[in-house]
């Protein structure tokens, strides 16, 4: 009988990455049961599809009542182990794991952002869930540092699984040419991406501060942003404060991102916080040149793949920048040893890693315990 391993998240949207933890789970030994706090929506609806089990417990992410309901379906639903992903879910979660009786471990999937915005609170409440669970999960050796160095988390309590991706889809050639021309670039123009939500963290600004130094040096370009958020408005009055109106699109949420990054030059990831960089990993899987900040796990990520500036640093950023487009030749070898150095970051392997955890904190158990059974 296998271990049921329960992954709770704050809301209830459908994503690659729990698609493939249900995909790659090794259910002889470990069978998930994805779900979330919110009500049952598009992830549920995707997990059904995948046969794998999934709940939706419907309480309010601030709510407090979270911690008996999930303490309560833990029980009910024999659980073995709670998974959790997310602040909130995190946090109820150690309680509510508590109660019920079960081991609990988390994926720390941020960095230091709150340690740099002088977010105190969430600072003290990650440390105190990291302390008391059974195991943290680090995203890359940068979070694992956050954790021990800063949170004060035991070293032998930290584990580092790198996140993982799936093989991306894109279009052949002529789609990719039926896609520059749906968006109005002609076959010589320079054209960065930026995939990224509208968020202070992302570093937007940053870039926004390097295009002029680009532009004098190469000429016109156009930057593609591909993403949304709750700063679009901001980051628009800044684009036309700069004179940047024409260069810069927003484009909005978009399902073709590795379409996107096909048809692009060069891809920037320029952000001020960033845990791992699941970006950065999937343009090097399709061999598209990187330009990185220094923030987080990037440059753990990229290695010697891609070009990596200090974060923040708009004058090094914009040089990194002149240097990717002026050299085409440098540009293609970085792409293609990206494209080798991908291969180290499969959704497999992350979800192999996972499991370790599991082990390693569950060990030896009798069929009652796999169960969830309290003895």
């Amino acid at each position: 009988m296998s271990a049921r391993v329960a992954h709770i998240t704050d809301v209830n949207l459908d994503t690659a990455f729990f698609q493939a933890i249900a995909r790659h789970s090794d259910m002889s030994q470990f069978e998930p049961v994805i779900g979330s706090l919110e009500a049952p929506g598009t992830l549920q609806e995707s997990m059904r599809a995948l046969g794998v089990g999934t709940f939706g417990l419907g309480v309010p992410l601030r709510s407090p009542r979270a911690v008996w309901a999930l303490s309560t379906w833990l029980r009910r639903e024999r659980i073995s182990l709670l998974h959790a992903h997310c602040f909130l879910p995190t946090l109820w979660g150690l309680v509510a794991a508590r109660l019920a009786g079960r081991p609990f471990v988390f994926t720390r999937h941020h960095s230091d952002h709150h340690q740099r915005l002088g977010r105190w609170l969430p600072v003290a409440l990650d440390a105190w869930s990291a302390r008391h669970a059974h195991r943290v999960i680090a995203v890359s050796e940068a979070t694992r540092k956050v954790l021990t160095q800063t949170e004060g988390v035991p070293e032998g309590q930290v584990t580092v699984v790198h996140n993982g991706i799936e093989p991306l889809r894109h279009k052949d050639a002529s789609g990719i040419a039926a896609l520059r021309a749906t968006l109005g670039l002609g076959r010589t123009e320079t054209v960065l991406l930026v995939p990224a939500r509208l968020h202070e963290e992302k570093g937007h600004t940053t870039l926004f501060h390097a295009i002029e130094g680009v532009v004098a040096a190469i000429g016109p370009i156009v930057v593609l942003l591909a993403g949304d958020g709750g700063h679009r408005a901001e980051l628009e009055t800044l684009a036309g404060n700069l004179g940047l109106s024409k260069a810069v699109r927003f484009l909005g949420r978009r399902s073709d991102v590795p379409d996107l990054m096909v048809l692009s030059d060069v891809i920037v990831v320029p952000s001020l916080a960033e845990s791992f960089g699941f970006v950065a990993v999937e343009a090097m899987s399709l061999g598209r040149p990187l330009v990185v900040s220094s923030a987080g796990g990037l440059p753990e990520v990229v290695g010697d793949c891609g070009l990596v500036f200090p974060m923040g640093d708009s004058s090094t950023l914009a040089s990194s920048l002149i240097t990717m487009i002026k050299e085409p030749e440098r540009a293609r070898a970085l792409g293609s040893a990206g494209r080798l150095r991908a291969r180290q970051f499969t959704a497999a392997g992350m979800v192999r890693g996972y499991e370790n955890v599991y082990q390693s904190v569950l060990g030896p158990m009798s069929p009652s315990e796999k169960s969830g059974q309290v003895l």
